[in-house]
């Protein structure tokens, strides 16, 4: 039986190819995905007590995608975080925005949104919920790295008493609940894209085949069971 199940992180695949499938335009699938998410993140916390949940909405790689596309997941982004911001203040849930924010390329209004939604709900303790937005990890273990080089440079750490506690504390998810547990990826597609690369080194991975608008509680509970029974053994021997 596998240890508890603090941090839960979903990789949300799939939605263009369901609008696809269904002759639908791809921002169909965005709008549906968006509407899925509430659903699944209070069914972790309230139906299994998962402290945090780790959601991969926009990479610094989706960068490459289409204009209009990104514009879309950028207004579905804002419009969720204004219609559901006193949901997550309600249930007591943190929200933290994960990424390279200062990028100029992020629309000022979304932004703005963004850093509201993030202060409004800062007070919140009882759950964590992470944003990963214009995030990638490789950049973000790289910026990490020149953090502590500067800290070294200003005499302000000893580069060899640096310990992992300290390079923890330089990524964005910081020492709380950074090492996620389970990682789930949806759409049927094995591979991490550059998602929590450091956080997942001892993670369990679900991949479904199942795209992220038909991601359903019943869904959620396959991969909560098979999460349980396997058994985590962080390089011991465990019987």
């Amino acid at each position: 039986m596998s240890e508890s199940l603090r941090h839960i992180a979903f990789i949300m695949d799939g939605n263009g190819r369901w609008a696809k499938k269904r002759l639908l335009p791809r921002s169909m699938g965005h709008r549906a995905g968006v509407k899925r998410i509430k659903e699944i993140i209070l069914s972790c916390f309230e139906d299994y007590g998962i402290h945090t949940c780790s959601l991969y909405c926009f990479s610094t790689e989706n960068w490459n995608r289409p204009e209009d596309e990104i514009r879309t997941l950028f207004r579905l982004l804002k419009q969720f975080f204004e219609e559901e911001i006193d949901f997550f203040k309600e249930k007591n849930v943190r929200i933290r925005v994960l990424g390279f924010l200062d990028d100029e390329r992020i629309p000022a209004d979304t932004r703005k949104t963004i850093e509201k939604a993030v202060t409004e709900t800062a007070g919140c303790d009882k759950y964590v919920f992470n944003v990963l937005f214009n995030y990638g990890s490789r950049q973000e273990i790289l910026a990490a790295a020149k953090s502590l080089a500067r800290k070294a440079k200003d005499g302000i750490v000893d580069p060899d008493k640096i310990t992992l506690d300290d390079f923890r504390s330089e990524l964005f998810t910081g020492q709380e609940d950074g090492d996620v547990d389970l990682l789930v990826r949806t759409s049927g597609e094995e591979r991490l894209s550059n998602c929590l690369l450091y956080q997942v080194a001892y993670a369990e991975f679900i991949f479904t085949d199942v795209h992220w608008p038909d991601f359903d509680r019943k869904e959620l509970a396959k991969c909560i069971d098979i999460y349980k029974h396997r058994n985590r053994r962080f390089g011991a021997i465990k019987e």
